[in-house]
């Protein structure tokens, strides 16, 4: 799966340093986790951003294309009592993109995300330490939303995100017992972003 990733990730990597139309695009992100059992109101959203870039008008049709991006994802979740925990993923959706109208788009595709970086913040995040044992490194998911061209250049959209991989990591509590024989987290996350395209490339219909 690494490989794959890595794969994916210089694949976009290539494409965008000779695409001609881009946009960038950044915005905030509610992130949070799908605890399965819940152990009761322990786990709660986490305010954080994301940004990156997303390849424009590779289409298939007049009305229907292909958006790849490659974005830095900013995720975690707090939990009650301890601090929160923060999760930085460089993630690479491959969405389809439904043209409702000549404004008006339907994105819907997988989302592949690789660990970066984990960290747990305490007493407030007055402290911070890194923990990347506590999770799998890649996490697949499913991205769905909608997204509004304002102007040629400039649009607006929403997503959410649903982890499909429990990336709660297997590592032993015991030495009969793991701590994922108890519990099962998955991602999941709302975007509310802004791109700013640039290029010249064949506008959609």
């Amino acid at each position: 799966m690494k490989k794959l990733l890595a794969t994916v990730v210089l694949a976009l990597g290539i494409f965008a340093a000779n695409a001609q139309d881009i946009s960038l695009k950044a915005g905030y992100t509610l992130s949070d986790v799908l605890v399965s059992p819940e152990p009761g109101n322990i786990f709660t959203s986490k305010n954080t951003f994301h940004f990156g870039i997303a390849m424009n008008n590779l289409q298939l049709t007049d009305r229907i294309g292909i958006q790849p991006e490659l974005l830095y994802s900013m995720q975690g979740f707090k939990v009650a009592g301890i601090g929160n925990v923060g999760m930085h993923y460089l993630a690479a959706p491959i969405l389809m993109k439904l043209s409702m109208n000549d404004e008006l788009s339907i994105l819907v595709g997988p989302q592949v995300s690789y660990l970066v970086n984990s960290r747990l913040g305490l007493v407030n995040d007055l402290f911070s330490i890194s923990y990347n044992g506590l999770f799998k490194s890649i996490d697949v998911g499913i991205a769905g939303g909608l997204e509004y061209k304002v102007t040629d250049k400039m649009a607006i959209g929403g997503r959410y995100i649903l982890g499909l991989t429990d990336v709660n990591k297997d590592f032993q509590l015991t030495s009969n017992s793991n701590f994922s024989d108890y519990f099962q987290i998955r991602n999941t996350n709302a975007q509310f972003y802004v791109a700013f395209g640039f290029g010249g490339g064949k506008k959609n219909n």
